[in-house]
């Protein structure tokens, strides 16, 4: 009897054994189609809300994997509801058990609440924990608190261990590349984010990919490498267009419209533009998109028009309370102003747009305003002021050693002293931006240092060396595909004749 019961008990075993791995595989599999639910529901939540909001692929699957063996009915139905897209009650039943679970989770839903609660509680709670560390500074990036990231970030990068290919890395690698962007060192920041995006895709996290393509766009678009930011473009589209997000899908037409845009093909920007705000969901997303038209109708000189939109765009900032898009309203001001020539007035809305970024740390957009301030005085023939603000950018951006926004700096010294007489400085300073452009391979602005070399050799009457800096600019000008400025510079008399 007793064998009989033993042998019974070997072949429930066995079986146990051979069942075990089908039963492991089954749970997991289904946790795993339950997380990837949570995150597209999320995803399609999020698009209605009235601005950009925080999403973690991560932080969506450490909640529903907790919830998903939690055998409570509160945590049932909390997970009921983060599969359909609810993160509500996910973030209440996490409140007492897992405070930064639930505010990362409360962040998918209300970002801008949930910044200000982390800005109140004790850093080190955050940048010390090695699972949810690297979140703090997104968030302050995606609320552009600027001080509060680069601060955090630095802290994080201390801190926090990463593993190669581990998720965090990946979200790592992207932030990082964002910091390399502000700093203007594009390589590095290619790099990371190319380096985030194959992470990203390996754990088919598709938001996060998107988002690395946009920002790969951005730095291609900066670098002037057109036709690689418009691939990167049309791959983020093309992910947007199959999960039917029609926010995510109405901001990267409109960011395709920027790239027409900045390659001066015009009317495929407004299309795009029209485009966009045709399936834009709320009033925010449709006051960047009429700054955007604004930038257009300036290139075009159709000033009245550009001012339109821009008014239309800043009404909706200063009832929302917006001071990111009120000083870029003001900043597109400053530009129709200067294309009027109203170089006073284009100098009060600059300075005005100026102040307000740095009240947001956004050192990039600040540094551009300054710049600016200093060509209104520039085009008054003011020298010295134009001067004293450029070195105050030096001064105050030497962090920034790579940035496209010093190349400008020491392009314009370079202009100044031209004008003054002084030629031998003025050609020091312009082969300073050079260095820079030539790192960031910024065709657009190796085209005008090399132009405004020629023109300094041909006034100090080195003519060979003048057709030879004429010549290098009209070969960079044929790289940007920009057909007015390679017009121009073809246009531009030859030194030996």
């Amino acid at each position: 009897m007793f064998e009989k019961y033993f042998e019974y008990g070997l072949l429930l075993f066995l079986f146990g054994i051979l069942i075990m791995p089908y039963a492991v595989w089954r749970v997991h599999t289904k946790l795993r189609y339950l997380q990837k639910l949570a995150r597209i529901n999320v995803m399609k939540q999020q698009q209605t809300l009235p601005d950009k909001a925080f999403f973690s692929s991560d932080i969506l699957n450490i909640a529903v994997k907790k919830l998903y063996f939690s055998k409570s009915k509160k945590a049932q139905k909390a997970l009921a509801r983060l599969i359909g897209g609810k993160v509500k009650s996910a973030a209440e039943y996490f409140y007492k058990k897992d405070l930064q679970l639930s505010l990362l989770l409360t962040a998918h839903d209300d970002t801008e609440h949930t910044y200000r609660q982390m800005k109140n509680l004790k850093k080190c709670i955050w940048i010390e924990s090695q699972q949810y560390g690297i979140y703090f500074p997104i968030l302050m990036h995606l609320m552009h608190d600027q001080k509060k990231f680069r601060s955090s970030y630095e802290k994080v990068q201390k801190k926090m261990k990463f593993r190669k290919s581990d998720s965090l890395d990946a979200c790592n690698k992207y932030i990082s590349s964002c910091v390399y962007l502000q700093e203007g060192d594009m390589l590095s920041a290619s790099q990371n984010a190319s380096a985030a995006l194959k992470i990203f895709q390996k754990y088919h996290y598709s938001a996060e990919e998107a988002e690395t393509y946009l920002l790969l766009a951005e730095i291609y678009r900066l670098s002037c490498v057109n036709d690689v930011a418009y691939s990167m473009l049309q791959s983020a589209l093309k992910i947007y267009r199959t999960q039917k997000l029609r926010r995510c899908e109405a901001e990267t037409i409109a960011l395709i419209g920027r790239q027409f845009l900045f390659e001066n093909r015009y009317e495929e920007a407004l299309a795009k533009y029209d485009e966009a705000l045709q399936i834009a969901p709320n009033d925010n997303l449709k006051a960047d998109i009429y700054n955007q038209l604004a930038l257009v109708f300036i290139a075009q000189d159709s000033l009245i028009k550009a001012a339109k939109y821009i008014k239309i765009a800043l009404d909706i900032a200063m009832k929302k309370g917006n001071k990111h898009r009120i000083a870029f309203s003001r900043q597109l001001y400053g530009h129709i102003a200067f294309n009027r020539q109203n170089y006073i007035l284009a100098r009060r809305h600059f300075v005005a747009a100026a102040d307000l970024y740095k009240k947001q740390q956004n050192k990039s957009a600040y540094f551009e305003c300054l710049y600016l301030t200093a060509e209104t005085y520039y085009k008054r023939e003011k020298y010295k002021t134009a001067e004293n603000i450029l070195r105050r950018i030096l001064n105050t951006g030497n962090l920034y050693d790579h940035s496209f926004h010093m190349a400008n700096v020491y392009s314009l010294l370079g202009l100044i002293y031209m004008q003054i007489g002084d030629y031998e400085r003025a050609k020091a300073l312009l082969l300073q931006s050079l260095n820079l452009e030539h790192s960031n391979n910024r065709s657009e602005g190796l085209t005008a240092d090399y132009a405004n070399l020629a023109l300094i050799e041909a006034k100090c009457g080195n003519l060979s060396s003048a057709e030879k800096n004429l010549q290098t600019a009209r070969e960079y000008a044929q790289k940007t595909g920009n057909d007015e400025l390679v017009r121009l510079i073809e246009n531009q008399p030859k030194p030996l004749t």
